[in-house]
């Protein structure tokens, strides 16, 4: 007899195939999902339970039962963005740099615990109405192996998978990144020319070694270009009419925007050097770090008043949560 049989009635099948299950936990009194799936799976589901990573659907209880591991999870209300592309043909850019910036900090998470989710896709992607995602089907997820050049099973969804997944090489984190450009795409449209585009062409590069390195770097690129924006949104043209408060907030923000134009001129020297000369990568990292701090003593140089009348035009990254250790 199946051990979730008491506790838990089921609802509905939410796949065809049966081993998604929509139930009610009787004695919480609470809906969840039942999912069933692969005992070489357990490994990574007992990471996941463990860590509770942000974005994630949290794991309430795995069961062993006939060879099989049932995973028992929070339900999440809400739509795919899949589901969510069959109305609306494309999202806003400041919609999808932000569906971008939340997958990429649960793929931090992730790919820490060494887990790799390798189906990043629309009808994988889950937002709230609270406008946060949730990052959900881990079945063809596996932990990061480091002593493989391939991976065993060609797994993954055409069009978001990236080369090595179907036999190019082994995937690691950097998979997870190609799939993640391709989603932003979509969401964007084919059409799309933004300043996404530069973040999304890096991010499906054929060559793994010639896209982010990891999530942390593509987070940090996206943060930086995202500031850019924002900042070059608020500017406007400045006359002889202008007061003085008015001159020294813009002028703060175009100091703000050249610290991050230079900040990414530098980087880019520095991914061309790293490996050919170390010395002079070293160089342009310590003029990076130099000039971050500048962008820094200029960011805690805003008033009370221009953080306010910032702030209601920032919504998203309010200059006052900038910190010591905001990486540029």
């Amino acid at each position: 007899m199946n051990p979730l049989e008491n506790l838990y009635e089921i609802i509905d099948d939410l796949k065809s195939d049966g081993k998604v299950k929509l139930a009610y936990n009787r004695r919480a009194k609470q809906i969840c999902i039942i999912k069933e799936r692969s005992l070489m799976l357990e490994p990574l589901y007992d990471i996941l339970k463990a860590e509770k990573i942000p974005y994630v659907p949290e794991i309430y209880r795995l069961v062993k039962f006939e060879d099989k591991l049932f995973v028992v999870e929070e339900y999440i209300s809400g739509q795919t963005l899949d589901e969510i592309l069959k109305y609306e043909e494309t999202f806003s850019e400041e919609d999808a740099a932000g569906i971008m910036r939340q997958i990429c900090e649960a793929l931090q998470f992730l790919h820490s615990c060494k887990i790799i989710h390798r189906d990043i896709k629309p009808s994988n992607i889950m937002l709230t109405r609270d406008g946060f995602i949730r990052l959900i089907d881990f079945g063809i997820s596996r932990i990061a192996k480091d002593d493989s050049d391939t991976d065993t099973d060609f797994l993954g969804t055409k069009g978001y998978a990236p080369p090595e997944q179907f036999g190019f090489g082994q995937t690691d984190s950097r998979s997870d990144i190609y799939s993640l450009g391709v989603l932003t795409q979509r969401l964007l449209g084919k059409d799309y020319r933004g300043w996404l585009k530069k973040i999304i062409n890096h991010c499906t590069e054929f060559d793994p070694d010639n896209r982010y390195d990891s999530a942390n770097a593509l987070f940090d690129d996206l943060t930086r270009n995202s500031w850019r924006e924002d900042f070059k949104n608020l500017s406007k043209p400045l006359d002889e009419n202008s007061t003085e408060n008015e001159l020294n907030l813009y002028g703060k923000l175009e100091e703000l925007t050249k610290k991050i134009e230079d900040i990414d001129a530098m980087y880019e020297n520095y991914e061309k050097v790293k490996d050919a000369d170390p010395l002079r990568a070293k160089l342009i990292e310590n003029a990076m770090l130099a000039t971050a701090e500048e962008f820094q003593d200029v960011a805690y140089s805003f008033t009370d008043e221009e953080i306010a009348e910032i702030d209601a035009a920032l919504e998203e990254y309010p200059l006052e949560d900038f910190d010591s250790d905001t990486k540029i």
